[in-house]
């Protein structure tokens, strides 16, 4: 039995349902995405402080925008998932969010490497071969890193925009760090 916050979740669901209205179907959505290169993906941390629809302004209706979230919002392990909504949408913009009082400015990979050996100590060589996403300069440094990790992926078409942003938390100011027009 579903237990905790889910609970409340599921109820906030079933209200949402009465009113939901469906959205285009995918391959209608993919054909006006293709033709207008209008598609944006963006990046950023799944911290529960951070709402990128709210600091985009998006509201799902003018623009659509796909978002890929993860510890830090790093793009190293992103690649994949990129790779692939490039193949379904074409997207002409790819985002960087990275964002202050990030966890991963505080929690550096042998912090992480240490409490996961605790919990599976069986995974000792997987672990310690793993990167995960530490942020040990500053935020603009992470961009970059990020932002260099996609124009060197041969997944990524090269007439993509490619955009950072530093979203200060404790502002709600977001600021671009750097941009690579496309090669069109």
């Amino acid at each position: 039995m579903v237990t905790g916050p889910l609970v409340q979740m599921l109820a906030r669901n079933s209200k949402f349902s009465e009113t939901y209205t469906a959205p285009p179907p995918l391959m209608e959505m993919r054909k006006g995405m293709i033709a207008t290169g209008a598609g944006v993906v963006v990046f950023s941390c799944s911290d529960p402080r951070l709402n990128p629809y709210q600091i985009l302004g998006i509201d799902g209706k003018t623009v659509k925008a796909t978002m890929v979230r993860n510890a830090g919002g790093r793009v190293f392990d992103a690649i994949r998932t990129l790779a692939v909504l490039q193949t379904i949408g074409q997207p002409g913009t790819i985002v960087v969010m990275h964002h202050t009082d990030c966890g991963m400015t505080h929690f550096h990979d042998d912090a992480i490497k240490e409490t996961l050996l605790q919990i599976a100590p069986g995974e000792k060589v997987s672990i310690e071969a793993s990167k995960f996403g530490e942020i040990k300069g500053s935020i603009e440094e992470s961009i970059r890193e990020d932002l260099a990790l996609i124009r060197a992926s041969p997944l990524i078409k090269k007439t993509t925009q490619v955009v950072g942003l530093k979203y200060d938390i404790h502002t709600g100011v977001l600021s671009q760090v750097e941009e690579t027009k496309s090669e069109l």
